[in-house]
């Protein structure tokens, strides 16, 4: 019976808190600034432990501009775990809007090294636009970008950058085609565009795999040709790969392809064909890339 009587005193309790965080939550939503701090902060009486809504809280003085309470709030928030690089972030746009240039960069520097990864909405908030011819700042900006993206900082990722570029193509003395060579948001990927100037064009994605520890390449031609490539050997500046693929009369042959970047700065693409199943090579194609602007 006493069990059933604290059950129900407990849950109006409970259900009041509920309804009080969501309307706080509402406001916020709705940016209504000072109605979202009211509503936090009687909130925030029974429920003092709620981390999440002191981070809330601490926006939407910001917001209001009540920096010193937003402050407090933030800190607060720390005080009772939440996420550091959340924190750092708010507290270093708290202090731009204040003017405080020393505590911009300090503070953002201590949330990049807590792993701050809000690099697209670091680079949009406008309150950071004094600060970012800084030194201190770009530092900063340069860790949260390999934050967001561990890839640009992962060495087997980055073995292919040299194939990076706009590039013409040339075979046999002649340009055969252009290749615009793109490294995807994060360089996680390396996306090709080939084209040339009759009716043939292609596209491929490139990518290392952590599973396998391999590089591969999916290539997709105009005319049907697909392949799927894959690192058989690699070196400083050379990366080679196989595939096999069907031929025109059908028979299943297979490609080995090799990029190596020359000491000009250009790169070699050699594609070699087999018809035994790799016991004998031919070259079907080998191509020189020069970067357009040379």
């Amino acid at each position: 019976m006493k069990k059933t009587l604290l059950l129900l005193c407990w849950l109006p309790v409970t259900l009041l808190a509920q309804s009080a965080k969501e309307t706080a939550d509402d406001h916020l939503n709705n940016s209504r600034w000072p109605e979202a701090v009211t509503a936090y902060q009687q909130y925030l009486k029974s429920n003092p432990s709620d981390s999440a809504a002191w981070f809330s809280l601490g926006r939407a003085q910001m917001e209001s501009k009540d920096f010193d309470e937003s402050l407090a709030s933030l800190a607060q928030a720390a005080r009772t775990n939440f996420n550091p690089a959340f924190i750092g972030f708010s507290q270093a746009k708290v202090y731009a809007l204040k003017g405080d240039a020393k505590n911009v960069v300090t503070v953002l520097a201590e949330a990049a090294a807590n792993g701050l990864a809000a690099y697209t909405q670091l680079l949009k908030e406008s309150a950071f636009d004094p600060y970012r011819g800084e030194e201190a700042f770009q530092k900063a900006l340069a860790q949260v970008e390999l934050n967001a993206y561990p890839c640009l900082s992962d060495a087997n990722a980055r073995h292919f950058d040299f194939w990076l570029g706009e590039w013409e193509v040339h075979a046999q003395g002649q340009v055969v085609g252009e290749n615009h060579i793109s490294r995807a948001v994060g360089g996680c990927a390396i996306h090709e565009h080939y084209t040339t100037p009759r009716n043939y064009a292609g596209q491929s994605i490139n990518f290392y795999d952590p599973v396998d520890k391999k590089w591969h390449q999916h290539w997709v031609g105009s005319g049907g040709d697909i392949y799927n490539f894959m690192e058989v050997d690699k070196a400083e500046g050379m990366l080679q790969f196989q595939s096999k693929y069907l031929n025109p009369a059908g028979q299943i042959n297979w490609m080995r392809m090799t990029f190596t970047k020359n000491d000009d700065g250009s790169v070699r693409q050699l594609m070699e064909n087999s018809g035994d199943e790799g016991t004998t090579w031919t070259t079907a194609f080998d191509g020189l890339y020069k970067k357009k602007s040379d």
